[in-house]
């Protein structure tokens, strides 16, 4: 595997012709990534509309299929459900850069798999956290009495509102009034259900754990019937994250690392969908608060955070 260049200052770190990885993109700036990525790349790169927010902006998707080979295995990458994690959707766009903009890199990958990936399944929160409330968490939607959002990791429907979410609509871990009730879930839902026949692995990149968890979110105790699997691959790739920068990366099931939740991604997908592979991968922290990485520090977490990636996606080229 090739080294990824890491420097923030470095003119390598270019994506494309217009955006570099040293600032935090809006989401327009994302919308004009794809777009330019898709232009450039036709035989490789393809847009796909997944939905629309609460607000009406667009929920977008790049499907990375080497020659539009549809039947490959396939790895869907979700970022951005959690709107004050910026540095969630740039890794998933920095993701895009690595595999899209420097294919020739990685024959042996896009060969034997296909991708679909989800920048910025939040758009309304994370603008929202951009320009009026940094430590905003959820989405947009209008509860009533002055709340809004809903926890969009509380809104999948796996058992949903059992265990770790709350019903007061002001509250930053509200579960929304039913299940896929947000029009960001419901839209993540179908995308995921209407490409289950293949999928193989699914990634939901959040921060700032530093973490690499599995199945499942809701309990400590329950695991898939592969978990022993599940846990091999996540040691593996803890310790290629840590190998790149030095930080500690725990890994293991997600409901015995974290307080238990229902309704998280990781967990619609492993108990409903169940393809062999589910974890989330919570990128190294920075600034006061873990999620709100300093610009200073992103292209450093973006490197490490896609070498994990890419450490999931050889698993799956190779065994899959």
């Amino acid at each position: 595997m090739r080294s990824l260049l890491v420097l923030p200052l470095l003119v390598a770190l270019v994506a494309g012709a217009t955006l570099d990885f040293n600032h935090y993109w809006t989401a327009q700036e994302i919308n004009e990534y794809i777009d330019e990525l898709v232009r450039d790349f036709p035989t490789l790169a393809t847009a796909v509309n997944v939905g629309t927010s609460t607000e009406g902006r667009p929920i977008r998707a790049v499907r990375v299929s080497k020659n539009n080979v549809a039947n490959r295995p396939l790895v869907i990458v979700e970022a951005g459900l959690r709107a004050r994690e910026w540095i969630s959707p740039m890794s998933a766009n920095y993701i895009l850069h690595e595999i899209v903009e420097h294919y020739y890199e990685f024959e042996n990958i896009l060969d034997n798999v296909n991708f679909l990936v989800v920048p910025l399944v939040n758009p309304d929160g994370y603008e929202f956290s951009r320009s009026t409330n940094r430590l905003w968490l959820k989405s947009r939607s209008v509860n009533g009495n002055g709340c809004f959002g809903i926890d969009l990791n509380r809104n999948f429907g796996h058992l949903w509102n059992t265990v770790g979410g709350s019903t007061d609509p002001c509250s930053d871990s509200f579960v929304g009034t039913g299940a896929f009730s947000a029009p960001e879930t419901a839209a993540m839902r179908d995308l995921i259900q209407s490409n289950s026949a293949n999928l193989v692995l699914y990634l939901s990149i959040q921060s700032a754990d530093q973490m690499v968890l599995y199945p499942f979110s809701h309990s400590a105790t329950t695991n898939p019937s592969n978990v022993a699997e599940l846990r091999n691959l996540a040691n593996s790739v803890a310790l290629t994250l840590m190998s790149q920068n030095g930080r500690i990366f725990t890994s293991g099931g997600a409901g015995l690392l974290q307080p238990a939740a229902s309704g998280s991604s990781i967990d619609f997908v492993a108990g409903t969908v169940q393809p062999d592979l589910v974890y989330t991968l919570e990128t190294g922290a920075g600034g006061n608060y873990g999620y709100d990485v300093p610009e200073s520090q992103m292209a450093e977490i973006l490197s490490e955070t896609t070498y994990g990636f890419l450490t999931m996606a050889e698993y799956v080229a190779n065994n899959k």
